[in-house]
């Protein structure tokens, strides 16, 4: 299905150490582009958040914004803070004792808040595996609501897409229909100028139906009609497909069709082929920066 790379997604998630809450924000970019932000107690699930991202991300620039909020003193409290004041207690209880200093003045609890913050205890196995859950959980939950809103101005970009590609082939329509007026008009006015001197024999006409021959072998653009008419048939299965980051693909075939039409142009000298052209690539125009959004 059609993704745009344009997408904003947001998930609130409880863990050990407080609520999660991520944000991520898409934009369009060639390629995938990560950007994460994480508190520096979480730095060191950078790597996997990433790999979670690309998993579901194809293009664009990806940025993610995790906040760890505190939440109310209660269960969640003293399971994130509990084990570790009490590692801090009974370690410097045990220097206290083999100091000869009194434990019960010395280590109380703002003396372990101050040591929690500048020595901080390193999570439990059981922590860090139940911290790496709840970041899944966020990251999943975001994402789902991301691929939503991609997908979302995905089916709106296919059908602006496909309205533009419809008026781009009537205007090829048009051309086909009036690709050999111009022949028709230089040889009739050929032939009405050697009337006005009187030189219209088996000769002359021989040698204007030769001139026509060549015009029409500079003018001709049936070759170019034809693949136009490929590379639109192409454009629009690739919108309909189901393969990842046909961005690509669409952006190619969009540079092949402006290469085409400029072609065709450049061999008309009709103006209301000129006209059909100009149109054409208007709206040309108009799909590419369509097809700049598309993951």
């Amino acid at each position: 299905m059609l993704k745009s790379m344009t997408a904003y997604s947001r998930a609130s998630v409880h863990s050990v150490q407080g609520r999660i809450v991520i944000e991520i924000h898409c934009v369009n970019r060639k390629m995938l582009d990560m950007s994460v932000h994480l508190p520096k107690d979480l730095m060191r699930f950078d790597i996997e958040i990433r790999k979670w991202l690309s998993s579901s991300i194809e293009r664009g620039q990806v940025t993610l914004r995790l906040n760890l909020q505190s939440e109310e003193a209660g269960d969640g409290l003293i399971a994130n803070y509990l084990p570790q004041l009490k590692t801090l207690k009974a370690g410097w209880e045990e220097v206290c004792l083999r100091l000869g200093l009194d434990s019960e003045k010395m280590v109380d609890l703002p003396f372990l808040v101050t040591q929690l913050q500048s020595t901080p205890v390193p999570p439990t196995s059981e922590q860090e595996e139940a911290m790496r859950t709840s970041l899944k959980e966020a990251v999943d939950i975001a994402l789902k609501g991301l691929i939503q809103m991609k997908e979302t101005e995905g089916k709106a970009l296919a059908i602006d897409i496909q309205k533009r590609l419809k008026i781009i082939e009537e205007n090829i329509a048009s051309i086909e229909l009036k690709k050999e007026m111009p022949l028709v008009y230089y040889r009739d006015k050929l032939i009405e100028r050697l009337k006005e001197v009187g030189h219209v024999h088996g000769e002359a006409l021989e040698r204007v139906a030769r001139e026509v021959a060549l015009l029409a072998e500079k003018m001709d653009v049936t070759e170019e009609l034809v693949r136009l008419r490929t590379h639109l048939e192409q454009f629009r299965q690739h919108l309909f497909s189901i393969e990842k980051a046909v961005g690509r693909t669409l952006d190619f075939l969009t540079q092949e069709i402006h290469r085409e039409i400029n072609t065709l142009g450049s061999k008309s000298a009709d103006t209301d082929i000129s006209l059909c052209v100009v149109k054409i690539k208007g709206e040309l125009d108009k799909i590419r920066e369509q097809v700049q959004n598309i993951e």
